[in-house]
């Protein structure tokens, strides 16, 4: 389990997160919601330790996050970081040499899904097939957590259904997610836990399964009841 507890971060003089907590359990999808400017990256960054806090603290299984605690963590930026140069088999051997935990057979089996070849040039793929690739890098880690910063903004409709895919698939696994996402609709049916941000602050956290149950909500139901007081 990730566990955020009361963190804040300031840049400059402006607070930028407050009191955030909040808790993210492996075998779940926990998504941070909000509009840009909510917090959500700033918080992947505090979790990655790419960014500092004023206080609070993060653990992950109990443990506050060290160097080791990353050999634990995949996470998956909003841009790939691999040279527009290389060709994807490059960027695969890079993995390969840098991570230990790299897993052959799952990157094999994600090229296979997303039908990606080895051969093209990562400048010549499309905007949608690049974000395939950059989730492939990611999932190719044997690593019990997964962090995402917006991995369907700005991408086509087919490739936001193939990638939501993998999120049912056994290619998750039993490991834990923690995205960030302000597109919501087509994906909330794959999330187990929300946690709604506005202005560096937790508005709601609820577990979706239940609200949907008890109360007969979507999350995006909720949303609205939050957003539009």
């Amino acid at each position: 389990m990730i566990e955020v507890k009361n963190i804040r971060k300031k840049y400059g003089g402006k607070t930028v997160l407050e009191d955030i907590s909040f808790t993210a359990e492996k075998g779940d999808i926990t998504c941070l919601i909000g509009l840009n400017g909510a917090g959500k990256t700033t918080i992947l960054n505090a979790i990655m330790g790419l960014t500092p806090i004023q206080s609070g603290q993060i653990l992950i299984n109990g443990e506050v996050l060290h160097k080791a605690s990353y050999e634990k963590i995949s996470y998956i930026p909003d841009t790939i970081s691999m040279s527009p140069q290389m060709k994807i088999s490059q960027g695969l051997q890079f993995m390969d040499d840098f991570y230990s935990s790299w897993n052959h057979k799952r990157a094999s089996e994600l090229l296979d899904f997303f039908t990606l070849s080895e051969n093209e040039r990562i400048s010549r793929l499309s905007k949608g097939n690049i974000a395939k690739l950059n989730i492939l890098l990611g999932l190719s880690l044997d690593v019990e957590f997964i962090i995402m910063d917006e991995p369907f903004s700005g991408i086509d409709l087919f490739s936001r259904e193939q990638i939501g895919e993998v999120f049912t698939s056994d290619l998750i696994e039993d490991r834990g997610v923690i995205m960030t996402t302000h597109e919501i609709n087509e994906i909330e049916h794959l999330i187990d836990k929300a946690i709604l941000l506005y202005d560096g602050t937790v508005l709601k956290e609820f577990c979706t399964e239940e609200i949907r149950e008890k109360e007969g909500k979507s999350v995006v139901d909720v949303m609205r009841e939050v957003y539009q007081k």
